[in-house]
């Protein structure tokens, strides 16, 4: 498995929003809380990633499009200007055989 951790949650949800992939992934792993996508090619799986301090609360992340912006809600959002992904909870996952991947 190949991976890529973001430094910042904003870069990770302008990846997630360039590439299209509907939802983004969440599990607390050895007290970390990660959130991730996994994009699988023909030849290779890689997981891109980045670590929060808290969890988010909210159910979706709403990501502005011309205000470059990053909020987050319980509920779908129908601002033509937005993107609503839901965040999923994983109760539990082998996408990272060990937390953190070295």
């Amino acid at each position: 498995m190949n991976f890529a951790q973001f430094k910042s949650f904003k870069d990770f949800i302008g990846f997630v929003v360039s590439s299209q992939i509907p939802f983004i992934h969440h599990a607390t792993l050895n007290g970390r809380e990660v959130y991730f996508v996994q994009l699988i090619g023909v030849a290779e799986r890689v997981v891109y990633f980045v670590e929060m301090e808290q969890a988010v609360k909210e159910r979706y992340v709403v990501f502005n499009r011309f205000k470059d912006q990053v909020t987050f809600a319980n509920r779908v959002e129908t601002d033509p200007q937005s993107i609503t992904l839901p965040i999923l909870e994983i109760e539990r996952t082998n996408v990272f055989p060990e937390y953190p991947p070295k």
